[in-house]
């Protein structure tokens, strides 16, 4: 769930990296590139997102891969 534009993440960089397949270094990294580009904020496990329109556009996001309606993904 999320409030505020926030969510908790309570999980660690190496857990997530399994969990999508990929290195705890490449998350890392990633991570990293999102804060500098003001597309998220992490302190500690909670994760906001300060424009999410702008952080859809970042990672080409189209609601009809989650089939949902265009309406429903606003």
């Amino acid at each position: 769930m999320t409030r505020d534009n926030r969510f908790e993440l309570p999980i660690t960089q190496a857990e997530l990296a399994d969990a999508i397949g990929t290195s705890t270094v490449h998350v890392n990294r990633v991570l990293q590139v999102l804060r500098a580009d003001g597309l998220i904020q992490t302190k500690g496990t909670q994760i906001t997102v300060p424009d999410w329109a702008r952080l859809q556009e970042a990672g080409e996001f189209d609601p009809l891969h989650l089939h949902l309606k265009e309406d429903e993904a606003a």
